[in-house]
């Protein structure tokens, strides 16, 4: 439908903006989903579409993460509120789900889900509190690096997905994942393109920050340190890399539970010297400068925000296949299997490195439909055909 059409029917309707309440795990930087939702923000008409937010990245009342995009959302007029994290106590957390929509469930046209495991519990919420559009989105393909918290998880997805009116997902495999021959709208990973266009002076200037040669080669990765990323895998793949190239480093950007385990492991082996954690930036896009390649060794993904981040730099990618290859958008990476010798990967990462930026690559993704602007546009459509019945 044109979308000057729809706007109409949607003026008929309401003369608000249609308030959308997005649920997410957190809103760190280092997050995929966050990036996400943040992206979005940054491209809707406030005459047609707000956004709040709700998160369980609290605990007792403090944040449990740092480096978040809480205040500047806060300051850019939307709502953030916070529930107890879930994992801390089940209990805890569905309770205090009940009593935000209690409090706050009139207030809403759309709840937007980003937390399959939680929909059980948010949904159902949003329902008891009359909302009538209720969307369950999926990011990953699928629900744990744990065979039994798959188990757990199962059941409680299946229930969730009982309470969705509508599903969303990042890519194809994502949403056939989640859920399977019912019909779900694909919302690409969009982001500003032009924030991540290569730099020289970043360049430069962070590798003066971290002593690291102008020309020493950098792989870098951007994400938590948690299982599902593979980290201690690729520490092992790095430290047979440092054989053919001995000035090689590695940049992660990120935190979380397993940074402890992949620098012990760096050390084990010999390269702690040669791996280097920032933490989370907020100056996450300037470091795709720094890089020379991507590398990606998740155990699974959906279609990942910063492979899309590292595309839009120039940067050729190395990929598990654990990631979707619709993640490959701009046609220059390289896949390797997780079951494949070490051997493999540094043949690709050396390869990779040889190749440098691919110029072109942010037309392609712009051409794709990967920028924030699209994306934006595409999901204030989505709403506002929920809510004309569409």
């Amino acid at each position: 439908m044109p979308t000057q059409l729809l706007r109409w029917l949607t003026s008929l309707i309401t003369s608000s903006p249609i308030h959308v309440l997005q649920v997410v795990p957190s809103l760190s930087r280092s997050a995929g989903v966050s990036q996400f939702v943040h992206n979005m923000s940054l491209g809707i008409d406030e005459h047609r579409v707000v956004f709040d937010y709700l998160h369980h990245a609290t605990l007792n009342g403090k944040p449990l993460r740092d480096c978040t995009y809480d205040q500047e959302l806060i300051a850019h007029g939307s709502r953030v509120y916070t529930v107890s994290y879930a994992s801390a106590g089940l209990g805890r957390f569905i309770k205090e789900v009940e009593e935000f929509f209690v409090k706050h469930g009139r207030e809403y046209d759309i709840v937007h889900c980003h937390m399959p495991n939680s929909a059980f519990c948010v949904l159902r919420e949003a329902k008891r509190a009359g909302i009538e559009h209720r969307v369950l989105h999926s990011h990953l393909n699928s629900s744990s690096d744990n065979v039994l918290h798959r188990v757990r998880n199962a059941p409680l997805i299946a229930w969730g997905k009982r309470y969705a009116t509508d599903g969303v997902a990042c890519s194809d495999e994502a949403g056939k994942y989640l859920f399977g021959n019912k019909p779900f709208t694909v919302m690409k990973n969009g982001i500003v393109l032009s924030n991540f266009a290569y730099d020289d002076r970043s360049n430069a200037s962070l590798r003066a920050e971290f002593c690291i040669g102008n020309s020493d080669p950098v792989i870098g990765s951007v994400g938590r340190f948690v299982k599902q990323k593979n980290f201690e895998f690729g520490v092992r793949v790095f430290a047979e890399l440092k054989r053919c190239l001995p000035s090689a480093k590695w940049v992660i950007l990120g935190t979380g539970d397993g940074t402890g385990r992949v620098r012990a492991l760096a050390d084990e082996l010999g390269v702690g010297d040669s791996i280097i954690m920032p933490g989370v930036r907020v100056d996450v896009a300037r470091f795709y400068s720094l890089f020379d390649a991507f590398f990606m060794p998740s155990l699974y993904e959906g279609l990942p925000v910063s492979a899309v981040e590292a595309q839009a730099s120039g940067l050729r990618c190395v990929l598990s296949t654990g990631v979707p290859e619709e993640s490959d958008i701009t046609g220059s990476g390289r896949f390797v299997g997780l079951d494949r010798p070490s051997a493999e990967w540094v043949s690709a990462l050396v390869d990779t490195l040889a190749q440098g930026r691919d110029d072109r690559a942010a037309n392609k993704l712009a051409l794709a439909g990967y920028s924030a602007e699209t994306n934006a546009e595409n999901l204030m459509e989505f709403y506002e055909g929920l809510l004309c019945g569409l």
